[in-house]
């Protein structure tokens, strides 16, 4: 099958909750105002362009929010899926459509319509009414090393793109090096926000990053972790050593035991975390793990992907019943 077709879409909801679509000449289905990104145009730039292309209205870039990533069924091409990055917008006013739109309309979002595109009746229209988890910043471990393949240090640049494209900040371990310092790069790249947070002994090494947007320097390691923890509002592991393996196990065993209500999730990279996935899951098929806590492990290979489900993750009961706060992460 050929690869999906990717677009960027806008939802605009009224006072009355109605939802904006549009539906363009010479097609029959209703969809949201969106469309291709042109040659290196960023997927933000995109939903900003196409949205005055269609509708003639301005908006404010600093109101774009990242809303979440669906792969459907295209609406117009048959035999082809279509993979939307969909923004939000506060309502503005729409005047008359330009010359590409043929009919503008708000709908309910209860509204199934069959001549609604399926991207509508398939993923957004059902998500908008779910509460969303607000990501602000997401604390990232990963190594140090780039490893043998170039895939991983690919995937790293492309997951700090994907984040500063979402408005989503980054915390890290605060290197230059490896895995971590090609995640730290392309988001600062792109403009994105990114904060180290690192022991006084590896900083006076000159393993620090220093064009951060902060580095905050820690006595110690527990220390580091502890500043990680609180600075982000989830956790993800890319591909990494011993040292990502025992961060992303305490940040998930600090969620068994009720400690933090953040998601922990596995940038799952060509297969990396497959063999701790079948550890895992031996432990639950022995009765040392609940099979809750392994449901609550987000997996994606993805980084669009593992946003939107980040977005909509709820946390578990804890290990011990212990009531969780996720707005406060204790």
């Amino acid at each position: 099958m050929p690869e999906p077709i990717h677009v960027a879409a806008l939802v605009m909801r009224d006072d009355d909750g109605l939802v904006l679509t549009v539906r363009k000449r010479g097609t029959t289905r209703f969809m949201f105002p969106g469309g291709k990104p042109e040659a290196g145009e960023d997927i933000r730039d995109t939903a900003l362009r196409e949205t005055a292309e269609e509708l003639g209205i301005s908006l404010d870039p600093l109101h774009l929010a990242y809303l979440g990533t669906w792969t459907t069924d295209a609406a117009n091409e048959e035999g082809r899926l279509v993979r939307a990055t969909v923004f939000t917008h506060p309502v503005v006013t729409v005047g008359e459509p330009m010359a590409e739109i043929d009919a503008v309309r708000w709908i309910h979002p209860d509204d199934r319509s069959e001549d609604l595109a399926p991207l509508l009746l398939d993923a957004v229209l059902p998500a908008l009414d779910q509460p969303l988890r607000q990501l602000q910043r997401l604390t990232v471990f990963t190594g140090s090393a780039a490893g043998h393949d170039p895939a991983y240090g690919a995937a790293a640049s492309t997951f700090g793109r994907t984040l500063t494209e979402a408005g989503v900040g980054i915390v890290y371990g605060g290197g230059h090096v490896g895995l971590m310092g090609a995640v730290a790069d392309a988001a600062l790249a792109a403009g994105g926000e990114v904060i180290g947070v690192m022991p006084r002994a590896l900083v006076d090494r000159e393993i620090a990053h220093r064009g951060l947007s902060r580095l905050d320097t820690v006595p110690d390691m527990h220390a580091r972790k502890l500043r990680m923890s609180v600075l982000g509002d989830g956790f993800v592991a890319l591909p990494g050593g011993a040292g990502t393996l025992e961060e992303l196990v305490e940040a998930w065993t600090w969620l068994q035991l009720g400690l933090h209500g953040k998601p922990v999730a596995l940038l799952d990279v060509d297969g990396y975390w497959q063999p701790l996935l079948r550890l895992i899951d031996s432990m639950v098929e022995r009765g040392f793990l609940a099979a809750t806590f392994r449901d609550a492990l987000v997996v994606a290979e993805d980084p669009a992907d593992l946003l939107s489900r980040l977005a909509r993750w709820h946390p578990p009961s804890s290990k011990w019943d212990a009531p969780l706060s996720a707005a406060s992460g204790t």
